[in-house]
């Protein structure tokens, strides 16, 4: 992955960043909901620029990578989970995936999204349209993935996940996704709530849940302002009397590499190997829609990737 600097080489600021960048996992209420909780705020600025988004871009594909993030929650090992949108609206809609690793990757399928005058635009719902939401998880040791697919109900990520996980696997959920903007678009804060409900939990202990996380607004502007995960769970929730269990890395990160694109081009067919290596262009660009880095092969380099003998 090539990733965009946008820290201008200040080392100090990048680990200060990354040592925010934290997913805490917690459970309250008796220990009958668990909940995550993710700062996100590096993982989106640098999401954006990389994939050289707008603030409409922006908040739609962080919320995605943010809850991309809280979902990955329970990954082990080599797991993973892809969240997909296909939608009719100017969206058309995005693929997100994360690993047991914390690292979350995706792309939006209309960049930039072409809607008139977005700074009227009162909710994003009316940019969705129909469509369809669907989760894949990946797990490791198994024949094959498990994929959910439900029609999208509300055009907001946090309530069709949330409808999501009750349609498909039978399970309560609330979900807040939140990316904070300054005057000038720039994003100052970003994160997310997860809250399950588990088996046995008191119907009176879910709603009450329920009404806490939509009374947690703003959550992006509470990071921006030092607000810390631990503390915005601590006092939202307090009635349920959350504890803390572990916490772990987020980033933004995508596993390709020019050696990965190599082989890519190694195993095209004959013919298109040899049309390249007559016609180029030079440099040949190949880009990762994952994370929208860029990798370039001289013609010298493609003569030895693309070997006809």
């Amino acid at each position: 992955m090539i990733k965009k600097d946008i820290f201008d080489h200040d080392v100090k600021a990048q680990f200060q960043a990354s040592a925010k960048e934290r997913l805490y996992r917690f459970l309250m209420a008796d220990d009958q909901i668990k909940g995550v909780v993710v700062h996100a705020t590096r993982m989106v600025k640098e999401m954006q620029a990389n994939h050289d988004l707008g603030p409409l871009e922006t908040l739609i594909l962080g919320q995605a990578y943010i809850a991309a993030a809280l979902m990955s929650a329970p990954l082990k090992g080599r797991d993973r989970i892809a969240m997909n949108v296909q939608c009719s609206g100017p969206i058309k809609g995005f693929d997100v995936a994360a690993n047991a690793f914390g690292e979350i990757r995706g792309y939006l399928k209309a960049n930039p999204i072409e809607v008139e005058n977005p700074e009227k635009i009162k909710w994003l719902s009316t940019l969705y349209g129909a469509g369809f939401l669907s989760v894949t998880r990946y797990i490791e040791d198994t024949n094959r993935p498990y994929t959910g697919q439900i029609a999208l109900v509300h055009g907001s990520i946090a309530e069709d996940l949330a409808e999501y996980f009750l349609a498909s696997e039978q399970i309560p959920s609330g979900f807040s996704l939140s990316v904070a903007f300054d005057e000038n678009q720039n994003v100052t804060g970003a994160g997310g709530i997860f809250l399950q409900a588990l088996p046995g939990a008191q119907p009176d202990n879910v709603a009450r849940a329920e009404t806490m996380i939509r009374e947690i607004d703003a959550l992006g502007h509470r990071f921006a302002h030092g607000q810390t995960p631990e503390s915005i769970i601590k006092t939202g929730f307090a009635d349920l009397s959350p504890r803390f269990l572990d916490s772990s890395r987020v980033e933004f990160y995508c596993r390709c590499s020019k050696e990965r694109m190599a082989g890519y081009l190694k195993n095209l067919p004959r013919e298109e190997r040899t049309d390249i290596l007559a016609n180029g262009p030079f440099p040949l660009e190949l880009r990762c829609h994952h994370c929208n880095s860029v990798y370039r092969f001289s013609q010298g380099e493609l003569t030895g990737v693309l070997d006809l003998r």
